[in-house]
């Protein structure tokens, strides 16, 4: 419940809401009376916390009840803050301080979102947001080192990271463009037709515009081609 109050962002969370991810589809005769019990428990324990301005609160706020949040007092609002700061400098073309802010956002990760957590429906798809935001900012920060030639280096690291996502295209392109740029197009083009293969028999459908375009780009041995990729989503 904590969970679900902490991943709502200062909204309110109903009483339903609450019974539903609790319970699933099998609520208990007496869930409304142990729905107050828990409120009441976790009251107790946010209240040993103490009663400084910036804790959080947790008030009763109909149909249910809202934990009230500082901002920054969470980690994944400090990752927010610190991707849109790295989305602005992007923009204004500081790549190199947009890798900063965009790498401090992801030092802020310890392992997979909610993973100790016993999710129901607001938390599975709570944990799924998150995740998505964590490898879109990882993306980018991929993105401004490919800008900033930092290809060498990127290459052991998007190996891992394909490994662990064989069917990401965005992340097998970003690996096809370290490796090319690093002298090792054999290497590239296999990356393609890996995952060419694995795309038609796993799923029937052909690679991406982004991925035949970069393997193009890899054909045709002209890095200027990269750049006309749009891999650079700052």
């Amino acid at each position: 419940m904590l969970a679900v109050l902490l991943v709502s962002d200062n909204s309110v969370v109903s009483v339903s809401a609450l019974t539903r991810e609790l319970w699933e589809d099998l609520p208990p005769r007496t869930a409304l009376q142990a729905l107050r019990v828990y409120i009441s428990q976790l009251r107790r324990v946010l209240g040993r916390l103490g009663d400084g301005p910036t804790l959080p609160r947790l008030v009763t706020q109909p149909p249910g009840y809202r934990l009230q949040i500082e901002p920054g007092s969470l980690d994944i609002m400090e990752f927010d803050r610190l991707c849109g700061k790295g989305r602005q400098s992007g923009s204004e073309q500081r790549f190199e301080l947009a890798a900063h802010h965009y790498r401090r956002a992801l030092g802020l990760w310890r392992g997979s979102a909610l993973s100790d957590v016993r999710g129901g429906p607001l938390l599975d798809g709570a944990a799924l947001r998150l995740e998505e935001g964590w490898l879109a900012a990882l993306a980018r920060r991929i993105d401004l080192d490919l800008r900033l030639g930092r290809h060498l280096d990127l290459v052991a690291e998007l190996k891992g990271l394909t490994t662990e996502h064989p069917l990401n295209e965005s992340l097998q392109a970003r690996l096809m463009i370290a490796l090319c740029r690093s002298g090792r197009t054999g290497e590239a083009l296999g990356v393609y037709r890996r995952v060419r293969r694995s795309l038609v028999e796993q799923l029937d459908v052909e690679p991406n515009q982004e991925l035949r375009r970069v393997h193009q780009a890899v054909l045709s041995s002209d890095d200027r081609i990269f750049e006309q990729v749009d891999l650079w989503a700052l």
